[in-house]
């Protein structure tokens, strides 16, 4: 009969053949007991309708079928009108389908602000089903002549990571049998983008932007290319020591630059290390590289000079299993780096 599967995050998908078509649907659950009991559900609907004891009727597309399997053979108003929902009720449903741990908190807050951004220009009260090529078309220009940062419009990477978010919520709609054909956005024509800069020393941007004729927004672009020498790295990293002794409350910031700069870890990463992880090595935490896995290990070496700065954070440490906390043991978080700025 039907098995059920682990994919990405958690959650459980439904795999079986059904009158001669092969079905792999999300459940959209992570918790396997009640995975487990939808599955005993579908399977007795399919034994009833294989007896002759339910009818298919005019259910005829896959979509129908499954809708009809879901609902125990029950033709509710529910599932005669479940098209007609809004761009808001897709966009809520599609970033409450994600279990724990299945994409990290910054990703949703991204993606829920792309969202946001489509329901506010589409309308949230439009029919979902009514996102066509020419509605993200017209989505695209409008974003594009929006404020962005340091005096310019917004840029063709943020329209781009925009729309894979848009592709992926309408994948999710379709997959729930909310819409049905192709999606719009791998229809759409997307902005061009510039290659990025090549890395700079800071005395070359210097001098190009003491030649003078450049915009807020090229000077912005110039300084995104700055490269650091090791040289440099120190120096920064002794302005942010002094300045963090000068701040009690944050004093973790010098031994998370410092950690960084001498493993190359991600800001999350960093958030996710434990006490226990900082041993001849230091073991790194990625929710990234997979996507059969929440979490994968890298285990990088431990500089001297950062071996030294760890012991002395970890002798004055306050307590808890994270290497960087704040109060109440919990690990710091992006909104306690800002707060920090």
């Amino acid at each position: 009969m039907a098995s059920l599967q682990v994919r990405s995050g958690g959650t459980f998908y439904l795999s079986f053949r059904f009158q001669g078509t092969l079905f792999q649907r999300s459940l959209h659950t992570s918790d396997r007991k009640e995975a487990q009991q939808r599955k005993s559900g579908i399977e007795r609907t399919m034994k009833l309708v294989d007896e002759g004891v339910l009818d298919l009727g005019p259910t005829v597309t896959s979509s129908e079928i499954w809708r009809f399997l879901q609902a125990g053979g029950r033709r509710s108003e529910e599932t005669q009108v479940k098209k007609s929902v809004t761009i808001r009720f897709i966009a809520d449903k599609y970033l409450k389908s994600f279990g724990a741990d299945a994409k990290e908190a910054s990703t949703l807050k991204t993606e829920s602000t792309h969202l946001r951004h489509f329901c506010r220009l589409l309308g949230a009260s439009t029919l979902f089903e009514n996102v066509k090529v020419e509605q993200v078309q017209q989505y695209v220009a409008d974003r594009s002549s929006e404020p962005g940062t340091r005096g310019r419009t917004l840029g063709p990477v943020t329209i781009r990571k925009e729309l894979q978010t848009i592709q992926q919520c309408w994948d999710f709609a379709k997959m729930c049998a909310y819409v049905t054909g192709d999606n719009p956005v791998s229809q759409t024509r997307k902005p061009r983008r510039s290659q990025k800069l090549p890395f700079m020393a800071w005395e070359e941007i210097g001098r190009r932007v003491d030649r003078g004729g450049l915009s807020e927004g090229e000077i912005g672009e110039l300084w995104e290319a700055l490269f650091l020498r090791e040289s440099e790295i120190g120096e920064f990293l002794k302005h942010v020591c002094s300045t963090a002794q000068a701040q009690p409350s944050y004093r973790f910031i010098y031994p998370i630059l410092v950690l960084c700069a001498y493993t190359g870890a991600r800001r999350s990463e960093a958030f996710r290390c434990l006490i226990d992880d900082v041993t001849g090595n230091i073991m790194l935490r990625e929710k990234k590289r997979s996507q059969e896995q929440t979490v994968t290990f890298r285990e990088v070496p431990q500089h001297p000079q950062l071996r030294t700065i760890l012991d002395e954070w970890i002798a004055t440490h306050p307590g808890g299993q994270f290497l960087f906390c704040k109060n109440g043991r919990q690990p710091i978080d992006d909104s306690r780096l800002t707060t920090a700025d």
